[in-house]
């Protein structure tokens, strides 16, 4: 059976990341995806139709008339471009594959598990694996986590490993008993980690202070 499309987790406070830059990259990829479905069978019409030009000329220079040597070459191109329409089917955009330039959604900020633009981008199918509890709970951690998408769900995941594996179909309940769990154990772990090694602070401008003499 297929894996059928699950919907972004949404955070309790509503926080999303805001990185114009990366936002900027992630549209630019779908983009990409998109042109280069719309573009399917451009380069076989191409083909074809240089084929007969070729064929045009020698016709000419075996002493054909200019008319023959149009009319053949096009009666042909227009019945192989009419096989082709019939025959062709709509290709999906693989929108899953948008972000591989990138390294794929999982090399994404962490924070980035909570972006709609990433979750249309691939997002959705990379974590179609991850139980729901893990994935609640990632998405509960995500602003704070100093990582990768990729990391974060390794973390978590982690964490979930040191709890008894349930013998049975969990409830909505259960679902969300257990992320609190995950969550109460991940936050202080990377609450402690930004302590000790905080990120460094932007540069404003690029400029440095002056020393005070």
């Amino acid at each position: 059976m297929a894996q059928t499309t699950r919907e972004m987790p949404v955070r309790a406070d509503g926080w999303r990341p805001t990185d114009p830059v990366l936002e900027a990259i992630i549209k630019r990829c779908i983009a990409d995806a998109e042109a280069g479905a719309s573009r399917d069978g451009v380069r076989e019409y191409m083909a074809g139709a240089m084929i007969l030009i070729v064929l045009a000329v020698l016709m000419l220079l075996a002493g054909q008339s200019a008319t023959v040597a149009i009319l053949i070459p096009a009666a042909l191109f227009a019945a192989g471009a009419l096989y082709m329409i019939s025959k062709a089917k709509p290709v999906p955009v693989q929108r899953a594959k948008a972000l591989a330039p990138m390294g794929g959604p999982g090399r994404l900020p962490a924070g980035y598990l909570v972006h709609p633009g990433a979750w249309n981008a691939g997002m959705a199918e990379h974590v179609a694996f991850l139980p729901e509890s893990q994935l609640q709970a990632a998405a509960g951690m995500c602003a704070t986590f100093p990582g990768s998408v990729d990391d974060l769900l390794i973390f978590t995941g982690t964490i979930a490993a040191q709890f008894p594996q349930p013998k049975h179909h969990l409830t909505p309940d259960d679902v969300a008993h257990r992320t609190r769990d995950l969550v109460r154990v991940g936050l202080p772990v990377i609450r402690e980690f930004n302590q000790k090694y905080p990120p460094p602070a932007p540069d404003a401008g690029g400029k440095k202070g002056k020393k005070k003499k």
